[in-house]
């Protein structure tokens, strides 16, 4: 069965398929992570494989093609995300091998004569070596061949890549459509549905990790460790944070950096608002050029936190960045 779109991605899916003859041959869908991307990207695919397509462009769920797609059978889809090793362990890298194995699906042409559909997701999970494979086909494609990819961080993307795609940007859902849906998968009241909400960012599907007691307690040891900062050592805060995914605590830490600056803007937090008098009192420690330079040191950080070469120096990197905020030097690398 195919997995429809979430409710707030309804529209931009109508949308991209009004005008379906002149689609283009690679898009790039971008939005942040937690909104739901890898539905719509499968959404998207089935309604370019299905055989009798709604009024609205929408697969119609009931045709041989959506039975394929629901099943991961279609022969005329091909998906590149994450290898997954014999014991579940998902890799940190799409490998130039799955891109090379698409050779034979490229050159045919689709076996229910309509288009033939690539996914990649995440495509900022290619490395160098994957991206220059790619390129090729995208700037020669067969005939009804469309690539799809879906990317949370455009800035690990090729330029070359990027250009030879349409960009799409998908939003995730206002406040409103984002608590009620988190409150009907979780059963949580509104006020639980909100302070999740913030904690995630706005993003529905992160946001209801939160129900789960052992990710709640996870995340509040996180924030009280990077909330103890500047007054407790940087070597403490290191310990409790480096033996965790770095993709779980930095995104914290970045989020109360941005708080911070909020309050000191004269905002309310958006993250934090639970903690806006610790966010207040650490706001009048910073000026505006450390945050800016804490932040930029921050998000430069992203682009090895995917595969840290030491996790600890990579943790001890990323708080000196946080501690430019307070007038502490920031590293040039978080190797």
């Amino acid at each position: 069965m195919i997995e429809q779109e979430f409710p707030w991605h309804t529209e931009p899916l109508r949308r991209e398929l009004a005008d379906i003859a002149r689609l283009p041959h690679a898009l790039l869908l971008l939005g942040t992570p937690g909104i739901g991307k890898t539905r719509y990207l499968h959404a998207l695919a089935a309604a370019l494989l299905c055989e009798s397509p709604a009024g609205d462009g929408r697969a119609c769920g009931r045709c041989d093609a959506c039975g394929w797609v629901g099943a991961g059978t279609h022969p005329d889809l091909r998906i590149l995300t994450l290898p997954v090793d014999d014991d579940g362990k998902v890799g940190k890298e799409i490998k130039v091998d799955q891109v090379r194995a698409l050779s034979d699906f490229l050159v045919v042409s689709g076996h229910r004569g309509g288009r033939r559909v690539v996914l990649i997701d995440p495509a900022d999970a290619m490395n160098t070596v994957t991206a220059n494979t790619l390129l090729k086909t995208l700037e020669e494609p067969g005939d009804g061949l469309v690539f799809v990819l879906a990317s949370s961080r455009p800035d690990a993307i090729p330029p070359t890549i990027r250009s030879r795609c349409q960009v799409r940007v998908l939003e995730g859902p206002v406040m409103e459509v984002a608590s009620a849906w988190v409150q009907g998968e979780t059963g949580c009241s509104p006020q639980d549905a909100g302070s999740w909400l913030a904690m995630a960012g706005g993003a529905p599907l992160h946001a209801t990790q939160f129900a789960e007691p052992g990710r709640a307690a996870a995340h509040r040891a996180m924030l009280e460790a990077i909330a103890a900062l500047p007054e407790t050592p940087s070597e403490l805060t290191a310990d409790a944070l480096h033996r965790v995914d770095a993709r779980q605590w930095l995104p914290v830490m970045q989020r109360w950096l941005m708080d911070i600056g909020r309050c000191r803007a004269g905002a309310e937090p958006r993250y934090f608002p639970a903690l806006g008098s610790r966010l207040a009192e650490l706001a009048l420690r910073t000026d505006p050029a450390g945050l800016a330079e804490a932040g930029r040191g921050l998000a430069a950080q992203y682009r090895h936190v995917e595969h840290p070469l030491n996790p600890r120096l990579f943790c001890e990197a990323s708080i000196e960045c946080y501690l430019g905020a307070f007038g502490a030097p920031a590293p040039a690398t978080g190797r």
